[in-house]
């Protein structure tokens, strides 16, 4: 079965659903006024708030080209920022800052000047938006000459922070329809993350913990880069970790990653070497994290940005082994083949821009954490598909383990216990028992004359013959050679007899045709019954194999019972 035509739709259909999504979130803009930015050079020492906002540093401002407000990592920097024209519209303006995270930034506005603090992982007061941007309203009628100072602080890494404004009513419909995506997206995760926690406890198998831990990684750095984290309970505590946070859980999520891909799309048997290198991959993974641990990690690009290249060095490599392994017939390498790449596409074009320094669009911001929700439902089914295929191989060696592999009878070890269990339960609520031990007659003479195939397809038709004459409850096994047991719950002596002349008459009009012959046989039997609350299972067969031998000795084909010594002829 070829896989391209099927990834090609995938990735049409996860393509136009990515800017679906971006379109959805994306605001109407209205023809309002436009954000003039200026800034001013870094300065030791740096002003202070009471120089800059009353208008003493006013002339060393400097126009900038774009509304991008960068931070510095030697020193913070100060922003002046204008409308071209006085605010007319219906709502009140928003200013917002995309990009600023961990960064703190304090604006000063109009007309008081007072200093408002936005940060993007604040947790002492209520959020009156998301923390998909930075954002604080301003007054209703602003002036194009009013400026608006703003301070950004300084941190390890240099980010491009840009500065907007909107009106409120468009600034709020953009705000929940970004908290409904977000929230679907998280929750579709949690979800999966779940069902896979159930299927773990159940099934107790390695892979599931792999599936749990790298989604579980890859929902808390989710929830981290939104913001999301800090309104759920406990999420206060992770505050003071910083930018840490984000960066262990997407270090811990790569060497998890990797580990389920070996294990689910088992690369270890179809592609042995790619696959050994790649568990190679892993561990400097588990290197970075520890890294990570340690106060001076923020402050190195190069850790960073080692990372980002690493992750896209092994994922290429992953990914080309799945490919690999789905070309050879790979069941699970196909599952996850379509679940994962999208997401890996779309994660090696984010980290492409990180390292770049370029802004992130609308598609992509929706995109991959669309693609991610997505691979975790595919993924999820996969793993249902992988426990039901184990689910089927464990009941067919389960069968074959009580079954004769030629007549698909019980074997003689699960008759025996299944005797065991009937006359445990027959005695103490006194339900009669019947055995009948059933043997064909002149059977070496088959095998000896037609051979063994003919012999085997003989075999196979009087076990069926006998079976159609019982009832779903009763017990047929294959006991040994042409030897058969049939145990009849429920069946007092004279019911057992009329079963085993029924029994009898039919293998006597079979006919047998296999491999060019035409043959007849016919087959004789003993019955036994429990008799007393001291019987066995062992008694019962003994007695039974006893009838089985008068029968042979009165001409055979025939039916003995061991009490009454009683025979019925053919």
């Amino acid at each position: 079965m070829s896989i391209r035509e099927p990834i090609v739709v995938l990735f049409t259909w996860m393509c136009a659903m990515c800017f679906a999504l971006a379109a959805q979130a994306m605001p109407a803009r209205s023809a309002i006024p436009t954000l003039q930015v200026a800034s001013l050079a870094p300065l030791k020492p740096a002003p202070t708030p009471a120089q800059v906002i009353h208008g003493g540093m006013d002339e060393r401002f400097l126009p900038s080209r774009s509304t991008h407000t960068p931070n510095a990592v030697e020193t913070q920097r100060w922003y002046r920022l204008t409308i071209d024209r006085d605010w007319h519209e219906a709502s009140s303006p928003v200013l917002n800052f995309t990009g600023a995270t961990y960064i703190r930034i304090n604006v000063y506005a109009p007309p008081d000047y007072q200093p408002h603090e936005l940060w993007f992982a604040q947790t002492d007061q209520l959020a009156r938006y998301s923390r998909h941007h930075l954002a604080l309203e301003l007054p209703h009628d602003l002036r194009a000459d009013q400026p608006i100072y703003v301070q950004i602080a300084a941190d390890n890494f240099t980010r491009q922070i840009r500065a907007d404004i909107t009106d409120m009513a468009t600034y709020q419909a953009q705000d929940l329809t970004h908290v409904r995506l977000t929230t679907l997206f998280s929750s579709v995760q949690f979800t999966m993350i779940l069902a896979a926690l159930c299927l773990w406890l159940v099934l107790r198998d390695r892979v599931l913990l792999y599936f749990i831990g790298y989604t579980g990684c890859q929902l808390m750095n989710q929830l981290l880069m939104s913001g999301e984290m800090y309104e759920l309970p406990g999420g206060s505590l992770l505050v003071p970790l910083g930018t840490h946070a984000p960066w262990l859980f997407v270090a811990l999520s790569a060497p998890l990653l990797f580990s389920f891909i070996l294990e689910f799309c088992e690369l270890r048997q179809i592609t042995p070497r790619p696959a050994r290198a790649l568990g190679y991959m892993r561990w400097p993974y588990v290197l970075i994290a520890a890294l990570l641990c340690f106060p001076f990690a923020e402050r190195m690009h190069l850790l960073a940005s080692a990372y980002n290249l690493w992750f896209i060095v092994t994922s290429l490599w992953a990914l080309a082994t799945i490919v690999l392994a789905a070309s050879r017939h790979g069941r699970q390498a196909r599952f996850f083949l379509v679940a994962w790449l999208p997401q890996v596409l779309l994660t090696v074009v984010r980290l492409g821009q990180v390292l770049l320094a370029l802004d992130q669009p609308r598609w992509l911001e929706y995109g991959l954490p669309f693609a991610t929700a997505f691979c975790s439902i595919v993924v999820t089914i996969g793993l249902a598909d992988l426990s039901l295929r184990a689910r089927r191989e464990r009941d067919v060696a389960h069968h074959l383990a009580d079954h004769d592999a030629l007549t698909g009878l019980l074997n003689r070890r699960a008759l025996v216990a299944r005797l065991h269990e009937a006359v445990s339960q027959a005695r103490p609520q006194h339900q009669p028992l019947a055995l009948i031990f059933l043997d064909m007659d002149h059977f070496k003479s088959v095998n000896d004359r037609y051979g063994h195939q003919t012999g085997d397809a003989c075999l196979r038709a009087v076990a069926a013959a006998i079976a159609d004459e019982l009832r779903p409850t009763d017990s047929l096994g294959r006991y040994g050679g042409e030897e058969f047991v049939s145990l009849l719950p429920a069946t007092t002596h004279e019911q057992a007899m009329a079963v085993g002349e029924r029994i009898r008459r039919s293998i006597e009009s079979l006919h047998v045709h296999a491999r060019g012959n035409s043959l007849q046989t016919t087959i004789s039997m003993g019955v036994a019954s429990l008799t007393g609350p001291a019987d066995t299972a062992d008694d019962l067969i003994a007695r039974a194999d006893a009838a089985l031998y008068r029968a042979k000795t009165l001409g055979r084909n025939c039916v003995v019972a061991h009490t009454p010594l009683t025979a019925v002829a053919g």
